[in-house]
């Protein structure tokens, strides 16, 4: 029993010191990040309760102005760094952070959460959910959000193609950018798609408007605009070495199926990878690349300007909005690109060591595979690769296709082709 009453002393001590340390009188201290909704109407009453109870209420003025009752602490702000700083200088023991919409689709709550968290271990941190614009709109216009793919464009760098093309419904939030992902959706051939566009949504001025992709770009648009598109010919398959025929082949070379097939198992592509085509030709290899990396970015370089514009065109048909495709030589022009995952070398012009170099200097890690037709190219990719530290897989495929003659069927082999691969994975 002794023992059993010590212990209990010496918690309540404990607790005793800690609400002196805190500096809340021994309460613990409640952060709350309170999603107000798209309009005064839209506030849940727990984000009601929760701001009337409330001994401090941060936020945006607009958002102030509404929600605090007269008299009310308050803090006008919507800069996170100021609002932490508030937090750890205040001796309020309930503190609500205003936040428009749902705190689940606002990038700033969750930083804020978990800095808070990290700075105020003993503090009670919650995300308070409200309405947000996607489940607005969906719900306005009758489309089953949950199987929706939701994109955040504020940044004029989002690829809005790749959710289109591989979804039924892509919902997405745009800031000021409806026009270029207009333009983005149109030049990849997807300017005929149905969209509902829903502006100021909640708001007294709320309107929600449907029309084609292409559509968008003849009208002005709020920055509170959200858009619901739809795809009835969505394609989210893994391909791989597809049929040579689908391609737009000119007069520039291309890298075959069965050459591309094996090279994409070789590089493994991730979907967030950056990934260079050296030599894209026809841009048949880019176009696998951009399939697999749709979470990612593909750069092409040739030296010819006609598979320059090949390539384009062929990302045009597959529907690719992930590619950049330069003229220039490697591997001086490759100076201004992001640092690779994946390379793929089809093409040197004598400089196979200088780029081998310069990809495994640009990442150390990248995984690289390169496909060669000669004997002498072939015995240089395994030297560069060596040289660079890579370990080569060296494989040659000899492929002969069917082909009908008269009634009868005989096979047509193709040139032998060398597929060296090496990095992160070998």
């Amino acid at each position: 029993m002794e023992w059993l009453l010590y212990v209990e002393h010496q918690s309540r001590l404990r607790a005793y010191w800690h609400g002196i340390s805190s500096g809340h009188g021994g309460t613990v201290m409640r952060i709350d990040i309170v999603s107000t909704g798209l309009s005064p109407d839209n506030l849940t009453q727990e984000g009601q309760r929760i701001i009337a109870a409330s001994d401090l209420l941060i936020g945006p003025a607009q958002l102030i102005g509404i929600h605090a009752a007269k008299g009310q602490p308050r803090l006008t702000t919507s800069r996170p760094d100021e609002v932490i700083d508030a937090i750890h200088t205040s001796q309020a023991s309930r503190i609500a952070v205003l936040m428009p919409g749902d705190v689940g689709l606002h990038a700033e709550a969750t930083k804020i959460a978990s800095r808070l968290r990290k700075n105020h271990p003993d503090a009670e941190v919650r995300l308070i959910p409200g309405i947000s614009a996607v489940a607005m709109l969906a719900t306005r216009v009758g489309v089953p959000w949950q199987d929706a793919c939701l994109v955040s464009c504020h940044s004029s760098t989002v690829d809005l193609v790749a959710p289109v093309r591989r979804h039924r419904y892509t919902i997405a939030l745009t800031g000021e950018n409806v026009h270029k992902l207009a333009i983005s959706l149109s030049d990849a051939r997807y300017g005929g798609l149905r969209v509902w566009a829903g502006q100021n949504l909640g708001l007294e001025d709320e309107s929600i408007i449907h029309d084609t992709v292409s559509g968008l770009a003849e009208r002005d648009w709020s920055p509170l605009t959200t858009l619901v598109i739809e795809n009835r010919e969505f394609d989210d398959r893994v391909l791989a070495g597809l049929p040579d025929d689908r391609f737009i082949r000119g007069d520039v070379p291309m890298t075959t199926s069965a050459v591309r097939a094996v090279s994409m198992a070789r590089l493994a592509v991730r979907p967030t990878d950056v990934c260079y085509d050296i030599g894209c030709g026809t841009g048949s290899v880019t176009v696998e690349l951009a399939l697999a990396a749709h979470a990612g970015h593909v750069y092409s370089l040739d030296k010819e300007l006609a598979a320059v514009l090949l390539t384009e065109q062929n990302c045009r048909t597959f529907h690719l909005g992930n590619v950049t495709a330069l003229q220039g030589k490697a591997p001086d022009a490759l100076a201004d690109w992001p640092a690779p995952d994946i390379a793929f070398v089809g093409g040197t012009s004598g400089s196979m060591r200088s780029i081998v170099e310069t990809l495994v200097a640009r990442n150390p890690a990248v995984r690289l595979v390169i496909a060669t037709l000669t004997i002498e190219n072939t015995a240089t990719a395994i030297e560069a690769m060596k040289k660079a530290g890579l370990t080569p897989q060296v494989t040659q495929l000899n492929v002969a296709d069917g082909q009908v003659a008269g009634g009868l069927h005989l096979f047509a082999a193709q040139n032998p082709i060398t597929i060296i691969a090496g990095g992160a994975d070998d």
